[in-house]
């Protein structure tokens, strides 16, 4: 895992590395430099001309360090700094006399209006001659309110530079951009690369703000890390792999456990077939579909293996069928629909039907009493919405996966309040109400005990009818198989994301659908199996014990 820190949480370690650990700031700031100069030699010849904009702040600072590294490699440069001269900061002061002493021309807020960022001020025999890069070292990750006046205005420059060709690498974070929930601040600079400086920045994950960062470089300049991280959102790093549950080797179906899988309204097979498939390849022992009596033969020819029960219509303790023979649901207390389940699922094509709701309502009064995992999607969700007694039967051991659709629907909120802090709005749910959430977009949140999860796998490929019923089911066979409800819906939201993946890059993202990411996961999975494999051997990926349970 790495973390992602928040502006104000990295501040935090700066200062940690600074003033306890006695690291100076002008040597951090000097290998901050090298390594935003070592990525800008790559978009910039020999010979070309940089031009930094800074702040007067110690963002700014990094740029100008920058500008006259590039200069001592081969390139013609300058420095224009916006901003109150007086309040520059002590480090800020220190590099303009370093580039005026190098001979580094330095412009101020003074030769702004006539200065064009965009490229057509030149020197020598070329009055018109481009820039061939930018660096945008105006605003750091402390920013927290829209630029205003010359400060937008090269924000705007710079980006009309970028329209025309111009590379732009931005310091840190792209001006304008919040580090705290990647909002764009009135306006931003659009780069081509961020490179930043110890640990990614939450502002350059979420959306809109990886949009504007580019390609985003995390450079190592030597921060130590602070004994407590205190609330720092985490994230897998690209290429990581977790854990699974364990298969031991002289377990049955009952060991890794029956999902028994609430889904399907008549005429909705297809979300009751796509969970009920990733959670077998996912590790289930069985799946039981309990769906309506329409589904059955349909289900049966694409998913011989699982058991179907037919559901009564919600009309309480009654019969349902279970391989053409008659089995009694009862109520609560063990002996009910759930009594040999490991983990409850419900919702995918479940419809919100007045039927539907007493089935769910049913189902997590039993799965409360059991103490079993479940994990409610799409129409389940829909319903909980709708009549809110239902959350008294919710807890820790429950992952709720809402887009941000159905995210409104139980929060009150639009859409719009929601993508603007998704973060906030997951762990405000999970503070709420003891469930994890698994808040859905292109960047998922998912908020529990353990904290604040920001998934990096996934596409836009994946925005595609039936993605989060696999997902549903993933996250089913991981807790059959004994995951933890925190560590599943981490493992389970990246795994789901790695097989859209790859699902597009065998298919692309336009054209590929539901199944195909199903597809993909049993590589994925396949893959964490033998790497797990290889780094504990057979002996040790048995000792993890998934849920105990009958055949």
């Amino acid at each position: 895992m790495q973390y992602l820190l928040t502006g104000r949480q990295m501040k935090a370690v700066d200062l940690y590395n600074i003033e306890e650990i006695g690291i100076p700031s002008l040597a951090l700031m000097e290998r901050a430099a090298l390594e935003t100069a070592r990525e800008a030699e790559r978009l910039c010849p020999e010979g070309g001309r940089v031009l930094a904009v800074c702040g007067t702040g110690n963002n700014g600072a990094d740029g100008l360090a920058a500008v006259r590294m590039l200069f001592l490699h081969g390139r013609r440069a300058e420095a224009l700094i916006l901003g109150n001269a007086a309040r520059a900061t002590r480090e800020n002061r220190i590099q303009q006399e370093i580039l005026k002493k190098l001979g580094i021309p330095v412009y101020t807020a003074d030769n702004f209006p006539e200065y064009p960022i965009e490229g057509r001020r030149g020197t020598g025999k070329d009055p018109e001659e481009p820039y061939s890069l930018i660096l945008d070292a105006l605003f750091g990750i402390g920013l927290s309110r829209p630029p205003e006046g010359d400060a937008a205005e090269a924000v705007c420059r710079i980006n009309r530079a970028g329209e025309r060709g111009i590379p732009v690498v931005s310091v840190d974070i792209p001006s304008g951009i919040s580090a705290e929930t990647g909002q764009i601040l009135g306006t931003a600079v659009r780069a081509d690369v961020t490179v930043t400086f110890g640990y990614e920045k939450l502002g350059t994950i979420l959306y809109p703000g990886t949009q504007y960062a580019g390609r985003r470089i995390v450079a190592d300049i030597g921060f130590a890390q602070p004994p407590d991280m205190g609330e720092a959102v985490r994230g897998f790093r690209p290429g990581e792999r977790g854990n699974l549950p364990g298969r031991p080797q002289d377990g049955n179906k009952g060991t890794f456990g029956r999902v028994f899988l609430a889904a399907g309204s008549a005429g909705m097979s297809g979300a009751a077939y796509l969970s009920a498939k990733a959670a077998g390849i996912s590790g289930a022992g069985l799946v039981q579909i309990h769906t309506e009596r329409e589904n059955v033969p349909i289900l049966q020819t694409l998913l011989p293996e699982a058991v179907i029960t037919v559901s009564d219509g919600g009309k309480g303790a009654g019969q349902a069928e279970e391989n053409g023979e008659a089995c009694v649901h009862e109520e609560a207390g063990g002996r009910g629909l759930l009594r040999r389940a490991a983990v409850l699922v419900a919702g995918p094509g479940l419809s919100v039907k007045p039927s539907a709701g007493r089935l769910l309502g049913e189902l997590l009064k039993e799965r409360k009493a059991l103490g079993i995992p479940c994990v409610l999607d799409a129409d389940a969700l829909n319903i909980l919405a709708r009549e809110r007694d239902l959350f008294d039967h919710l807890e820790e051991r429950t992952i709720l996966t809402p887009h941000m659709g159905e995210m409104a629907r139980l929060t009150g909120r639009s859409v719009g309040e929601l993508k603007a802090d998704p973060v906030g709005a997951a762990r405000e749910f999970h503070k709420k109400y003891g469930v994890v959430c698994v808040l859905k977009d292109a960047r998922t949140v998912v908020a529990s005990g353990k904290g604040i999860y920001v998934n990096l796998s996934g596409n836009d490929g994946m925005a595609t009818g039936g993605a989060g019923d696999v997902l549903s089911g993933i996250l089913g066979g991981l807790l059959a198989g004994g995951m933890e409800p925190e560590e599943a819906a981490e493992t389970g939201v990246y795994l789901h994301g790695l097989a859209g993946d790859a699902a597009a890059e065998r298919l692309g993202r336009r054209s590929m659908m539901a199944g195909d990411i199903l597809d993909a996961a049993v590589g994925i999975f396949r893959d964490w199996e033998r790497h797990i494999l290889q780094e504990t051997g057979e002996e040790a990926y048995g000792t993890v014990q998934p849920h105990g349970g009958v055949c």
